[in-house]
C-alpha cells in the first residue's frame, strides 16, 4: 500500500511539474513567427514592396519572425477572420480593405468592424492613369476635350473592380458628367483588367486606351530609350508626387463633395477581431519607432511612398470616416457593369 501511494505521489508530483513548465500564452510579439497577409498575388507592386519594407524594420523592432504573403484579396480577409487573435497572423493593405466591401466586390462580414484596426504604416500618392505616348492627350483633362471635339470617338479605361482603381475612375467619370455632359461620359467605357502586367500588355496589344497602376510600376515605360510599342505617358495622378509635374486629378479640376479630389492608399496593418490591446500597443511602438528611423524613411522614398505614421485609435477614426466618405460617390455612380465595353 506504501509502494502504491509513493508512486501515486511521484505521478502527481511529475504532472504538477510539467504542468508548471507549460509555455503560457503570451500578448506580446516578442519571439514570435508573425504571418502576415496581403491583399495582392504580385511580390512586384505596392502592397508587397510597402509591406516587405516595413515588416523588414518591424521584425527588428518587435523581435519578431515576420512572413509577408501574397494571398490576394479574398484569401487575405479569409485568414484574418478565421485567424485566432494571438499576433500569429496579421494583415497589411491598403483601401482596397475597405472599397471591395463598399463596392459589393467581398462580403460585408470582412468590414472593419469585424477586425481590430491597428497603425498606418505608410502611404503611397502614386495612383494614376497612363497611356501610350502617342495618344492625342496629354491629360485627362485633354481626353475629355478630345471626346467633347470628336463625338466618334471613344476612350477604353482598363480599371480593376472594386479597388482604388475603380474609386479613381468613377470620381473622374462622374467629373466629366458634370463638366461635359453625358454623352462625352457615355464615351469613356471601363474595360476590366487585372494586375498592373496583365493592363499593360492589354494598352500593348490596342485593347484600352488608358489603364490605371501605381507610378513607380510604370515610370519604367516612360524613360528615354523605350521602344515605341511599349512607351507610356502618364495622363494624371490621383493625389501629388513630390518631384514630379505630372498634373493630379485636383491640378485638372476633378472634385469631390466640392472640393479638389486626392486619394493616397493608406497601408495599414489589420488583426484578427478581438485581439488583445496588448498587440496593438506594442505595434503602435514599434510602428512609432520606425517611423523616425531615416533608413526607413529613405527606402520608402525611393518608392515615391510616404512615412506616415498613426497610432492605431487615430487610424481607425480616420479610415472609418474615409470609407464614409467615398460611399455617397460609390452609390450615386453606375455599376461597372453598365459602364463596361460590351
Amino acid at each position: 500500500m506504501k509502494k502504491v501511494l509513493v508512486l501515486f505521489m511521484v505521478v502527481l508530483l511529475a504532472a504538477t511539474s510539467l504542468a508548471g513548465c507549460k509555455k503560457e500564452e503570451t500578448t506580446t510579439f516578442d519571439g514570435k513567427n508573425v504571418r502576415v497577409v496581403i491583399g495582392s498575388t504580385s511580390t512586384t507592386g505596392d502592397s508587397y514592396m510597402i509591406a516587405d519594407m516595413a515588416m523588414r524594420y518591424l521584425s527588428k523592432a518587435l523581435n519578431a519572425n515576420t512572413k509577408v504573403d501574397a494571398v490576394g484579396a479574398g484569401p487575405a480577409f479569409e485568414t484574418l477572420a478565421k485567424a485566432d487573435p494571438d499576433g500569429n497572423t496579421i494583415m497589411m493593405f491598403h483601401d482596397m480593405t475597405y472599397l471591395g466591401i463598399s463596392f459589393g466586390a467581398f462580403d460585408e462580414q470582412y468590414g472593419l468592424e469585424n477586425m481590430v484596426i491597428g497603425p498606418r504604416i505608410g502611404l503611397n500618392p502614386g495612383g494614376c492613369f497612363a497611356a501610350s505616348a502617342d495618344a492625342p492627350y496629354d491629360d485627362m483633362k485633354e481626353m475629355a476635350d478630345y471626346l467633347a471635339a470628336n463625338p466618334d470617338e471613344i476612350v477604353r479605361a482598363a480599371v480593376e473592380a472594386g479597388g482604388v482603381s475603380h474609386i479613381g475612375f468613377i470620381s473622374y467619370y462622374e467629373w466629366v458628367v458634370e463638366a461635359y455632359g453625358q454623352d462625352v461620359a457615355d464615351r469613356i467605357v471601363v474595360v476590366v483588367g487585372g494586375s498592373t502586367a496583365e493592363k499593360s500588355q492589354m494598352l500593348w496589344d490596342g485593347n484600352t486606351d488608358i489603364i490605371f497602376a501605381d507610378y513607380s510600376s510604370l515610370l519604367q515605360y516612360t524613360e528615354e530609350g523605350v521602344e515605341d510599342q511599349l512607351k507610356m505617358k502618364f495622363v494624371a495622378l490621383l493625389d501629388k508626387i513630390d518631384g514630379t509635374d505630372i498634373p493630379t486629378f485636383a491640378d485638372l479640376g476633378v472634385t469631390l463633395n466640392g472640393a479638389p479630389f486626392a486619394f493616397s492608399k493608406e497601408f495599414i496593418i489589420y488583426l484578427p477581431k478581438e485581439t488583445p490591446q496588448a498587440f496593438v500597443d506594442e505595434l503602435d511602438q514599434a510602428a512609432l519607432e520606425i517611423s523616425k528611423d531615416q533608413a526607413f524613411i529613405d527606402d520608402m522614398a525611393k518608392q515615391k511612398y510616404k512615412v506616415a505614421y498613426l497610432p492605431s485609435a487615430d487610424t481607425k477614426t480616420h479610415i472609418m470616416a474615409k470609407r464614409d466618405s467615398l460611399d455617397a460617390l460609390i452609390k450615386a455612380a453606375p455599376s461597372l457593369d453598365v459602364l463596361t465595353v460590351q
